[in-house]
């Protein structure tokens, strides 16, 4: 066990920690002075944290009261659903397909809600808010969101999803472009930005997130869906503007991107994003570099198998945090039977930021 090694031994004759624990957030090791959200604040403003923030310190939290959670499977709460229950309609009434083996819904293409985009209002009805019982979805879910651990939630579809599910990929990449529906796609996205900022507003009231991830997928396996302008001209004001209302209710505001968008990192640190995860095709080490004193970064760990040694363990930590402590980087741990890395990481990291 790792509680023999001799850099845990090191750590406990300073009387930092007592025992090597499990991993689990009760676990004696996990001696927390602040709670997560305060840590995470103290990385995202670039100053030092109590111990290398992971993302899995939040709580996720998809209630069904929201149309997107069942659409896409994301229902987190009291009352979970089956993958039978998945899918259905969306917050618009577009209909959606689990896919169990993918994990993941879609919609069917070939038959797109909205037949003309220049056009779109004849298409699409925005739901009213306020119609929704949220008091009761609050009420039920009351012990759920209780507690010391923050929480996640989750807004689908963002923009250029929302836009691909109202008129299938094509026909989006093409509308992002053409001059004859460029005007059309701001009104879209000026009046999803209005939602969105008003959804949030109903998050805060009745359950009080830590955090929101904004879904909205830029880029394929091997690059961007449109070119750095394309996206600064048709995304970012209104990315913007929901990012502003996030912060102004006090939310840390997390983009949720696949693909390999390295170029358009720029963009999303100019609308005022807290920090992106993304996936390990981007080259997220040469990002945090040049990024990493003025924005945050989700970067994973090294994977071991887990019949690797503590020591192998222990030193495959040690590599990771040694490169990232002094950047604004979050440990995008996302659990394992194995919980000896993220533990390791966890001391070192308490050791080395003295708090």
């Amino acid at each position: 066990m790792l509680e023999n090694s001799p850099y845990v031994e090191e750590l406990q004759t300073k009387g930092s920690f007592s025992i090597f624990g499990t991993g689990a957030m009760n676990s004696p090791i996990y001696n927390y002075p602040i709670n997560a959200l305060e840590n995470l604040k103290l990385r995202l403003k670039g100053e030092k944290p109590y111990w290398m923030p992971f993302t899995s310190d939040l709580k996720m939290f998809g209630p069904r009261i929201v149309p997107d959670n069942i659409s896409r499977h994301f229902v987190f709460e009291k009352n979970m659903i089956t993958d039978e229950e998945a899918g259905g309609p969306d917050w618009f009434g577009v209909q959606w397909e689990y896919i169990p083996v993918a994990g993941g819904s879609m919609v069917k293409p070939g038959n797109p809600k909205v037949k003309d985009i220049c056009e779109w209002e004849n298409y699409i009805t925005f739901p009213d808010l306020d119609a929704l019982d949220w008091e009761t979805s609050a009420k039920e879910n009351a012990e759920y969101i209780s507690g010391d651990v923050p929480i996640s939630m989750t807004i689908f579809t963002g923009f250029y999803e929302r836009l691909i599910s109202f008129i299938d990929f094509e026909d989006a990449a093409v509308a992002m472009i053409d001059e004859d529906e460029q005007e059309a796609v701001h009104r879209l996205f000026d009046k999803l930005a209005d939602f969105y900022c008003k959804l949030l507003e109903k998050f805060k009231k009745y359950y009080n997130p830590a955090e929101v991830q904004f879904h909205d997928d830029w880029g394929a396996q091997r690059s961007p869906f449109f070119s750095v302008a394309t996206c600064d001209e048709m995304i970012i004001p209104y990315l913007t503007r929901v990012v502003s209302k996030a912060h102004e209710l006090g939310i840390v505001f997390e983009m949720h991107s696949c693909g390999k968008i390295e170029p358009l990192v720029p963009l999303m640190m100019k609308a005022g994003v807290d920090f992106w995860r993304g996936q390990p095709m981007n080259d997220k080490e040469a990002l945090a570099k040049e990024f990493g004193d003025r924005f945050t970064f989700g970067i994973e760990p090294p994977t071991l198998d887990e019949s690797a040694s503590d020591e192998e363990v222990l030193a495959a930590a040690k590599e990771y945090f040694d490169k990232y402590k002094d950047l604004r980087v979050v440990c995008s741990y996302r659990g394992s039977t194995d919980t000896r890395m993220r533990d390791a990481i966890y001391l070192l990291s308490r050791e080395y930021y003295g708090k």
